[in-house]
């Protein structure tokens, strides 16, 4: 005799916090078609409520996007680097140096896993655009950029501290120019330029290396 599925009551605070969470899902799921000014409409279908439900959980569009933003950002970070922004590891292990740090970006990048990207959630001009329009969105993309320059800084350091990387560039200033030339890998890959950044990057980091003796 067939087993009957028990269904599960959720409390209060549970129906509310699963109904936020659809939202959020559903926004990500529309966004990489549809880009960050999808319909609130098309969200809430896609998730089962209505915009009433929206307003509950959300004063407005950027509140939402800020949301994902922090998601998605942290999330990537915390794959690439194997540790978050406190420093604690998680799942992914560290790379062992900016050599497979590169070739986890680049992975990431053509899989669509790196969340600015044609093959991932958004593509960069359309959040640079939202950047332009929200002073909100600006700072969120600002603090993730500096988050990933700092996660940077720590590995740059260690690289330093055992001989593998030149030390006489202060490992802050190094990590804020490669911040600056992944903005620039991205820009250009969303652009279909020509080039084989899996040749061009590793040429870039042997400048990073001591000189032999």
């Amino acid at each position: 005799m067939a087993s009957k599925k028990v269904k599960v009551k959720l409390t209060r605070a549970e129906a509310k916090a699963a109904s936020r969470e659809a939202l959020v899902q559903s926004a990500i799921a529309l966004i990489p078609e549809c880009g960050l000014d999808v319909s609130l409409d098309d969200i809430c279908a896609h998730a089962g409520y209505t915009r009433g439900a929206f307003y509950l959980h959300f004063k407005n569009r950027e509140e939402l996007t800020l949301e994902i933003m922090n998601r998605a950002g942290e999330k990537f970070l915390s794959a690439l680097f194997g540790f978050n922004a406190q420093g604690d590891s998680k799942q992914a292990k560290m790379p062992k140096d900016l050599t497979e740090l590169s070739n986890r970006f680049l992975a990431s990048l053509a899989s669509g896993d790196y969340p600015i990207s044609k093959n991932g959630m958004i593509r960069p001009h359309q959040l640079l655009d939202s950047c332009v329009r929200s002073d909100a969105i600006h700072d969120q993309y600002q603090n993730l950029a500096v988050g990933a320059a700092e996660r940077l800084a720590m590995m740059i350091g260690l690289g330093q501290q055992t001989g593998s990387l030149r030390a006489d560039i202060p490992s802050k200033d190094l990590s804020e120019v490669l911040v600056a030339l992944v903005v620039g890998i991205h820009t250009l890959y969303d652009l279909d330029f020509p080039f084989d950044f899996s040749e061009s990057v590793p040429s870039m980091l042997k400048l990073l290396q001591p000189k032999s003796k």
